[in-house]
């Protein structure tokens, strides 16, 4: 039972942890990522290793990063039992600290990064991982429905907003299903939701990206005020004449695209 596999270990609010008591919403995040043809994952904070144990039962092999030494211990121990311990390598560190790329190169086959990541740091996780897609097969995230929503935030939506821009930049993000509250113990405030990233097919140059990513960044810090007024300081060089975008518009009525047709304006070369 899954219960009876945390009961020791006790919640550290302090790393963001919940525990699920129910193991449904891991059984469809396997199927996902054995759909997806994945033969070798990256685990974020495995905890008690339910996911894991299902990753390996599907014969995918697991590099399990675990910041917690509790865990971290429990699941060498784990790794110890295994009639092949090569195919599940476990690390005590933290997921921003690692070397996601070194990871990528050293292995062979299609790749993906998953895990019930920690509320406190859905933002950076998410965006390493934007980062290093263009090499993977896919992120698959189980974290905060409200983060959820905000990362697949379509436009005209209060949703909507510079992760969203920068997330549906470089890749086709759904979100997958919902994971109710109840499944979790202790209970959270709130519910959480499991979240798709694929790599766009269509690939924009990084130079491209940084600059949409910049003007969408400023144009969202005021985000009630005009793009005239928002990005004031990107027009200082190149002017308003032969602008794509209606810069009377607010940020949040822009689709990505457009936000890259922006950047495309700013960065032409001059007359």
């Amino acid at each position: 039972m899954v219960m009876s596999e945390r009961a020791s270990l006790f919640q550290k609010k302090s790393l963001g942890q919940v525990f699920l008591k129910t193991e449904w919403p891991v059984q469809r995040m396997v199927e996902r990522i054995v759909a997806l043809g994945v033969v070798r994952v990256l685990e974020i904070g495995p905890g008690n290793g339910i996911l894991t144990r299902m990753l390996l039962g599907h014969n995918v092999s697991v590099t399990a990063v675990e910041k917690d030494e509790r865990f971290y211990h429990r699941m060498c121990d784990y790794a110890a039992t295994l009639p092949d311990p090569k195919r599940l390598k476990v690390v005590n560190m933290d997921i921003l600290r690692y070397d996601w790329q070194e990871w990528i190169d050293e292995g062979k086959g299609r790749s993906a990064v998953v895990g019930n990541i920690p509320y406190n740091i859905s933002s950076p996780i998410i965006m390493r991982g934007l980062s290093h897609l263009r090499d993977l097969t896919a992120l698959l995230f189980m974290t905060q429905l409200e983060f959820a929503a905000r990362v697949v935030g379509r436009a005209n939506t209060k949703d909507y907003g510079s992760l969203s821009v920068f997330t549906q930049l470089r890749a086709d993000a759904a979100l997958e299903f919902n994971v109710p509250r109840t499944c979790f113990q202790p209970v959270p405030k709130v519910d959480s939701a499991v979240l798709l990233l694929l790599p766009k097919r269509e690939i924009l140059s990084e130079t491209i990206l940084q600059k949409a990513e910049a003007v969408t960044r400023a144009a969202f810090m005021q985000r009630r005020k005009k793009l005239r007024n928002s990005v004031r300081s990107f027009l200082e060089e190149t002017g308003e004449v032969g602008c794509p975008i209606d810069l009377e518009r607010r940020a949040d009525s822009l689709q990505p695209r457009e936000f890259v047709m922006l950047a495309e304006f700013l960065l032409r070369e001059p007359e």
